[in-house]
């Protein structure tokens, strides 16, 4: 398919930029049957080079062969571990500091490199990271349309939707559903059931925009505004203050805070759209400080995420658990996302327990 394709040829363009030239040649080694579905690289001093593919581990050779045997596998050196990421920082550790201290380095293109090493403080505040052993290369990959079924049942009106929670256990697509939303959202359908709206960004991970020196890239829809690396909390309060919008798309509720900023924008009446990691509702509902946001008069609509046999799958429900079972659809699309479809609630809750992003779900019989 396409996207396929043009997802091969950037990311071949990513290696050649940013890799040392064995581990280079060992990912450009891989057939392009499994090179379209590898989501990261990890990369760890004197240790096998291993590769994230559809959600599973495996080990890669010199050659780009795939393993689970580590014996099998390209081990890596400290020198190039130094490379990578003196690569990745343009040769510049010093005007890549804000960014290394976070823990991440925002590439172009919207990847993402994860960095470990050795913590330096200042007092209580990170100062710097020193000693890398270890890189995360994370792909960036927008897939355009792949919300779109989910999206229909969060219009309200021509005008307006409703305030939207999305869960899953991590890896299930959260941050991928909910770029393709802010997109729909802020542009809107292109016909009279849905107009777009203003929307406001709190990009607090740099990875739903992904912006590179300010500029982002990924598409965010024509109307949105974009606060990059800022807390939740405090990004809420600036884009109400400062922005006028009438969406606000945040990604991962944690903290006490955040759910306080949220409570402060539905009283200013505007949007929320928002995810965060849980098996489920009632997983959700026991967190501190966040989980009374899937009561009363909080989120009006619920999205579930997870992944059956390597195929992603969705569902999406009332504040009172009630399902939308008209999107019914076991078929696979082309995004990779299977369209939208009914798990019962204990199913996905226990699927979630015994496996992050994969369990033994069963299909409603209704």
């Amino acid at each position: 398919m396409e996207w396929q394709y043009d997802r091969i040829e950037n990311l071949n363009m990513l290696l050649s930029a940013y890799l040392p030239d064995r581990i280079r040649k060992a990912i450009m080694g891989i057939k392009d049957y499994y090179l379209k579905d590898l989501e990261e690289i990890r990369i760890r001093s004197g240790l096998p080079l291993m590769g994230v593919f559809s959600g599973n581990d495996y080990f890669i050779s010199e050659g780009g062969g795939l393993s689970h045997n580590s014996q099998s596998a390209l081990t890596v050196a400290p020198k190039e571990i130094n490379s990578l990421f003196l690569l990745l920082c343009e040769q510049s550790v010093y005007a890549y500091q804000d960014d290394i201290i976070r823990g991440f380095i925002t590439l172009k293109g919207g990847h993402r490199a994860g960095i470990c090493g050795t913590v330096v403080y200042e007092g209580d505040r990170i100062k710097a990271i020193k000693d890398i052993s270890s890189v995360n290369i994370r792909f960036s990959r927008q897939v355009k349309g792949c919300a779109k079924d989910v999206f229909q049942h969060l219009i309200r009106n021509r005008q307006d939707i409703y305030n939207t929670l999305i869960l899953s256990p991590p890896r299930c697509g959260k941050t991928t559903i909910l770029r393709d939303l802010c997109r729909l959202i802020s542009q809107g359908l292109g016909n009279d059931r849905f107009r777009g709206l203003r929307t406001a960004v709190i990009d607090e991970r740099s990875e739903l925009a992904a912006s590179f020196r300010g500029v982002p890239q990924n598409d965010l829809g024509p109307r949105t505004d974009v606060l990059d690396g800022c807390r939740k909390s405090q990004g809420i309060e600036m884009m109400l203050r400062g922005m006028a919008p009438q969406v606000i798309i945040v990604d991962e509720l944690g903290a006490k805070e955040d759910a306080d900023a949220i409570r402060m924008a539905w009283n200013a009446g505007v949007r929320i759209i928002a995810t965060a990691h849980a098996f489920g509702p009632e997983d959700f509902r026991r967190r501190l400080g966040i989980g009374q946001l899937a009561g009363k008069d909080g989120f009006e609509r619920i999205v579930l995420l997870g992944m059956d046999n390597g195929k992603r799958w969705a569902k999406v429900m009332d504040a009172n658990g009630n399902e939308y079972s008209a999107l019914a659809e076991s078929y696979r699309m082309s995004d990779g996302f299977c369209r939208v479809h009914g798990y019962g609630n204990e199913d996905v809750f226990e699927a979630g327990r015994e496996t992050a992003c994969a369990g033994k779900t069963n299909r409603n019989s209704s």
